[in-house]
């Protein structure tokens, strides 16, 4: 295959790899990937709403209706009937109502909050998935003009050779350097490929976008998803071991019990009323367990709190400072570019006068190709250290 087929070949393949990239902004990619995962936080919710619907219920559980029937008829059959209806429902505690109502709204926030905090966590996950492609998206392009450039280079040794003004090892190092483009070609497609795939995964089939973040969020969550959520499970924790130390045995059970008997044939029907109220006894057995079970979740939920609290603030310092330094490469990488490109027009002067050979012509053509993939890269650097920091401090796209 020649080598401008081979070029237009590889051209196209590049395109139909790209093609995807020109469509949606991070925002959207983002919406459509919760939208994925929306369910599973819809239902939890909903089960936290249905536990704190439960908390506002007249009665701690639901009540219970007893039927039962007592005779004589296995031995002697005298006559001795009974029917009894018992209809018993269990009581609130004093004050466990409100015990029960406030552990179930601090869930309730916590349910919310981790909610927040899931799609904090996925907007980290798509950020990074997102700067992969375009990296190596860049890179493949890059590996791409290399070899266009090696191609190119080992023409012109070809034609040298065959004049008789180098000798076959310059096309032998040219066809090497050729090869060894070639190779690094095909391996920057196949990892472009990858990220393509994991962002369209992790993005539920959303296009890959090209548009940097905005330099400012349009707008900051009042607290910190992360130190919200922590926040709030603390909280329920709270509430979680006063339910412990405030609920210190079962609810209460009364009962209303009807009963219809006889004692013989001959006696008639008399109806009965029975009201109970059956009180348990609480004990350590029962309370001991519940009491350090929130004890330690209220711990670790506190331990989780102080360090999360460290590690944002280290978080946030770190991507402040590598936002800065991004921003500083990028600007020395342009000036880097502005040189390339001074130089070359020189040397193609040197060129046309015939003082420099074709070679260093391509030689320097490569290098400012090179400068401009690494001054692009700069710049994708620098806005992804960018979203790094926007992730740092709590903004979604």
């Amino acid at each position: 295959m020649q080598a401008s087929s081979f070029c237009r070949l590889a051209l196209a393949v590049w395109l139909g790899l790209a093609a995807p990239a020109q469509a949606a902004s991070l925002a959207e990619a983002f919406d459509r990937a919760w939208a994925a995962r929306q369910a599973v936080s819809e239902a939890r919710q909903q089960l936290r709403d249905s536990q704190r619907e439960a908390s506002d219920a007249w009665l701690p559980g639901p009540p219970a209706l007893t039927l039962s029937q007592r005779s004589d008829r296995l031995d002697r059959n005298a006559g001795l009937r009974e029917w009894e209806v018992e209809l018993s429902a269990p009581l609130w505690l004093w004050g466990q109502r409100e015990l029960a109502r406030r552990l179930a709204e601090r869930e309730q926030d916590a349910e919310q909050h981790a909610r927040a905090l899931a799609r904090w966590q996925l907007a980290g996950a798509l950020r990074e998935a997102w700067w992969e492609a375009r990296l190596a998206e860049l890179d493949a392009a890059a590996a791409q003009q290399r070899l266009h450039t090696q191609r190119a280079l080992e023409a012109d040794a070809m034609r040298r050779v065959n004049a008789g003004q180098e000798a076959p090892l310059a096309h032998n190092q040219a066809a090497g350097a050729r090869a060894q483009a070639e190779t690094d070609w095909l391996r920057a497609q196949a990892q472009a490929r990858r990220a393509l795939n994991q962002f369209t995964a992790a993005a539920r089939g959303a296009a890959l976008p090209q548009q940097a973040e905005p330099a400012h969020p349009s707008a900051l969550p009042d607290a910190h998803p992360l130190l919200a959520s922590l926040d709030a499970r603390v909280a329920a924790a709270q509430a979680r071991l006063a339910q412990a130390n405030g609920d210190s045995r079962d609810a209460p059970e009364l009962a209303l019990t009807l009963t219809r008997e006889r004692g013989a044939r001959s006696e008639p029907y008399q109806n009965l009323a029975k009201l109970s109220l059956k009180i348990p006894f609480g004990g350590q057995a029962r309370n001991g367990p519940r009491m350090a079970q929130a004890n330690v979740e209220l711990s670790e939920a506190l331990a989780e709190l102080h360090a999360g609290r460290e590690q944002l603030a280290q978080d946030i310092d770190s991507a402040r400072l590598a936002r800065e330094l991004g921003q500083q490469q990028a600007r020395a990488q342009a000036e880097a570019l502005q040189l390339a490109e001074q130089r070359l027009g020189w040397i193609q002067r040197a060129v046309r006068a015939g003082q420099l050979s074709a070679p260093e012509q391509w030689r320097a053509q490569s290098e400012l190709h090179e400068a401009r993939s690494q001054a692009q890269r700069a710049q994708l650097e620098a806005g992804r250290a960018h979203s790094r920091y926007l992730q740092a401090i709590g903004a979604l796209p």
